[in-house]
């Protein structure tokens, strides 16, 4: 731990003092805004002493505010940290490969504040009320399992400022988020897959990549870094991005079929990608133009090729553990959204049958 006043010059001969602290294996700086000047005259040369008298006496400040951070007391320059400034730095050492969904959060976020026109925030007026507004917001903005995914990362910066000592509790955990139980993105039928497949589509690879989803489950993080080495003796074998470390299904195994085959083409080097893939971004838009094109009349991302298997699958007949499995779950219970799409299909057959009196 160490507190050490440093100079900056500044344009026109000035310097300006600052903070160089060094805690917990950290490093921070506070721009104190303190200034002296090039001392032509004695009062010049009073100034300056005065000004330096003035940063040390905050140097040493700082230097016993982190010694009492040490015994859970939060020191007023991290307790002033701007919690935006933080977020940012928080999607930039993001090393997860859905770092897409903090990139969103933080935008939506960024976007909150100026709606409410709130240029700073320092991390000591986060509270539980900013939490439910922002809640709030994404879902005026967003909708179905996107909210959560969004202020799910938002929280995780939160605890993360928790864990370095910015803020004592997590503001976020009183703010829950409702799942809908149901299915709410759209699914592709097998009639529609077959009018995909005739469709032209902007890029090869996406169209491919794409039906490989759609015959395998996979995500769209799973199979943009889907490698040749991963796939030997017709079955696939990889660790699931978003479940690792999290899940005992993380590790999956894929049996392939000749459909797979004829989508992955010749087979390149091991550490090669099976299928060169832009943005997820990119994918989509790509996705909404083929689906376009297909004159398919329904919203198509990524995402709805493992809901299409799972359902399509329940939908003949397949039993529901071995969905399960194909999706690399587990358990059971995230296939009971899938099992109740199936249930208001038959419903819906039924309703639609004639009325006939006798």
């Amino acid at each position: 731990m160490a507190v050490y006043l440093r100079k900056k010059t500044l344009s026109g001969g000035r310097k300006s003092y600052y903070l160089d602290i060094w805690h917990n294996e950290k490093r921070h700086y506070e721009f104190l805004k303190l200034y002296i000047v090039r001392a032509k005259t004695p009062i010049d040369k009073k100034s300056n002493e005065v000004v330096k008298e003035l940063a040390e006496n905050i140097r040493a400040k700082r230097e016993l505010d982190l010694q009492a951070s040490d015994h859970d007391y939060i020191p007023k320059f991290k307790r002033d940290t701007d919690f935006l400034a933080y977020f940012q730095a928080f999607k930039d050492s993001y090393k997860n490969k859905d770092v897409r969904l903090v990139i969103a959060a933080l935008k939506y976020f960024t976007s909150f504040l100026i709606d409410n026109q709130i240029k700073y925030l320092p991390v000591k007026c986060l509270d539980e009320q900013l939490c439910k507004d922002f809640k709030n917001y994404l879902e005026s903005k967003v909708h179905g399992e996107t909210i959560s995914n969004y202020f799910t990362k938002y929280r995780a910066a939160i605890q993360a400022a928790v864990r370095e000592k910015l803020i004592q509790t997590d503001v976020s955990a009183g703010v829950k988020i409702v799942k809908s139980d149901g299915l709410k993105k759209d699914i592709l039928n097998l009639d529609e897959i077959v009018l995909l497949s005739k469709a032209r589509c902007g890029n090869d690879q996406v169209k491919r990549a794409f039906f490989f989803s759609l015959n395998t489950g996979l995500r769209f993080c799973d199979v943009k870094a889907l490698a040749w080495k991963n796939i030997d003796n017709e079955k696939i074998r990889f660790t699931q991005a978003k479940t690792k470390n999290t899940s005992s299904a993380s590790n999956l195994t894929i049996d392939l079929n000749q459909t797979v085959f004829n989508m992955i083409g010749n087979r390149g080097k091991p550490d090669e990608k099976v299928f060169q893939l832009p943005s997820s971004t990119a994918c989509n838009k790509d996705l909404k133009n083929w689906v376009k094109t297909a004159k398919i009349e329904k919203h198509i991302t990524w995402h709805c090729a493992r809901h299409s298997i799972a359902v399509n699958l329940l939908d003949n007949g397949t039993d529901v553990k071995t969905v399960a499995s194909v999706l690399g779950h587990s358990g059971l219970k995230h296939v009971d959204k899938y099992l109740r799409v199936i249930d208001e299909r038959k419903k819906q057959a039924v309703n639609r049958l004639p009325e006939i009196e006798l």
